[in-house]
């Protein structure tokens, strides 16, 4: 059974998968793997991107800002079973949506569906560290993060 996406929006606890495709990317783009990051406060969703397009994410902070390039956190299939092929977990740009308002960024054309309901520790570990440590996020996002997730 399909559900509408403000509603899985509200099912979403903690760090979550969930692939859908962004109606706020490329017309062209493919659906991607998203996690929800904890935050402080349950009205809005923390979401990371997870791609392949490694390379071209690296060369980009090459040359905008050196300091980001560690804030791509590098996974595979090791990691998350589902992965195809290595991948990084964008964290230098989380998209803060509110679940009221997920339904928008979903494209209606395709399917949202939850992937994991949990991923393991030390990814998550990795995400929050380089979110924090990232130039480019912004102070109000880095203090929603929740302390003990």
């Amino acid at each position: 059974m399909d559900f509408p996406p403000a509603y899985t929006a509200n099912t979403l606890k903690g760090f979550c998968v969930c692939y859908f495709k962004n109606t706020d990317h490329d017309p062209e783009s493919p659906p991607h793997y998203h996690i929800t990051v904890p935050i402080s406060d349950d009205s809005y969703l923390l979401l990371c991107v997870i791609t392949s397009q490694m390379e071209s994410r690296i060369k980009y902070y090459q040359r905008t800002n050196k300091r980001a390039v560690p804030c791509l956190v590098s996974v595979d299939k090791n990691d998350l079973h589902f992965l195809k092929k290595e991948s990084i977990i964008e964290c230098n740009q989380p998209n803060l949506v509110r679940k009221k308002d997920f339904g928008r960024i979903v494209d209606p054309d395709q399917k949202c569906k939850v992937i994991m309901r949990d991923i393991p520790s030390d990814i998550k570990e990795k995400i929050i560290k380089a979110i924090n440590d990232s130039p480019i996020v912004k102070p109000f996002i880095k203090k929603l993060l929740r302390k003990s997730s």
